[in-house]
């Protein structure tokens, strides 16, 4: 039985992504957590910063959060109506991150699926505060992320956006294999060469990649004097594409002053889910 992790603060985009995470394992048995993390005048569990509220606040708001969940399972469970579906809420005084990992240190998590906001002009409305807290923060689970507007209506294509600059293992790759197999979607890999062609250093690590998911329907792709983000989105809308997917790399300070991780590049495109995967090795 797989497990599913489903943070949410209750809102629209949240539900969006349970329901189309739902639809994702429609015939697959799955045990969904359904996870709320809270505070209370920005304390939280443990805080050593902030001042801890009069313990009947603190359980006033743990009540709330409960009941809301509860009313959010039994708002799924009437939806969803599948035996092969089983449901548990969680409800944490913690950081949302610190609620997340807690959970993947506790139980095999398959995927964390989350709600983003849908197409805007700047990525932090796109994917939300606690979307890019995610995004940022959990390095060992893949992440979905769903835009508001996205309903499952199965898996066709999923496009791999890959620089092949990095080294990757073939584990790196693995949940995305099983999404391919599971759902008869091939795997277009997709490169944006912004100066255009391949040095010998990332045509080895392009043969690498293919040894890689060669178990699975694929071909390989190139756009040549684009900018990444625009790229992968003309390509990816141009084709119906349904997944855009890439294995996430650990940023070094320098990186990060000069360089955005590519999911908050594509945030300005953000109508197409966005699965991010791990980097099983930091080296």
């Amino acid at each position: 039985m797989k497990t599913i992790l489903f943070p949410t603060d209750f809102s629209e985009n949240a539900f969006n992504a349970i329901k189309y995470g739902l639809a994702l394992y429609k015939h697959e048995s799955c045990e969904f957590l359904l996870l709320n993390a809270y505070d209370v005048n920005n304390y939280v569990e443990g805080s050593p910063f902030e001042a801890k509220p009069i313990d009947s606040h603190l359980e006033e708001a743990k009540k709330q959060s409960q009941k809301k969940l509860q009313d959010l399972k039994n708002k799924v469970e009437a939806q969803n109506g599948n035996a092969h579906h089983s449901f548990e809420i969680i409800s944490k005084n913690y950081a949302l991150t610190d609620a997340i990992n807690e959970q993947i240190n506790k139980k095999a998590i398959e995927v964390i699926i989350i709600g983003t906001q849908g197409s805007t002009t700047k990525y932090e409305l796109d994917y939300g505060s606690n979307t890019i807290a995610i995004l940022e923060n959990i390095k060992n689970c893949p992440i979905l992320a769903v835009p508001r507007n996205e309903r499952f209506s199965g898996l066709k294509e999923i496009v791999l956006a890959n620089g092949y600059k990095t080294h990757f293992e073939a584990m790196d790759f693995n949940y995305l294999k099983k999404l391919s197999k599971s759902n008869n979607a091939p795997i277009r890999v997709l490169h944006i060469s912004e100066t255009g062609g391949l040095n010998q250093t990332q045509e080895e690590k392009k043969e690498a990649l293919k040894s890689y998911i060669n178990d699975c329907e694929t071909s390989f792709h190139m756009l040549e004097h684009v900018t990444v983000p625009v790229g992968i989105y003309c390509f990816s809308e141009s084709r119906n594409s349904d997944l855009i997917c890439f294995v996430n790399k650990k940023y070094t300070f320098i990186e990060k002053l000069f360089f955005k991780p590519l999911y908050k590049n594509l945030g300005n495109y953000a109508k197409i889910p966005v699965l991010v995967l791990h980097r099983t090795r930091d080296d």
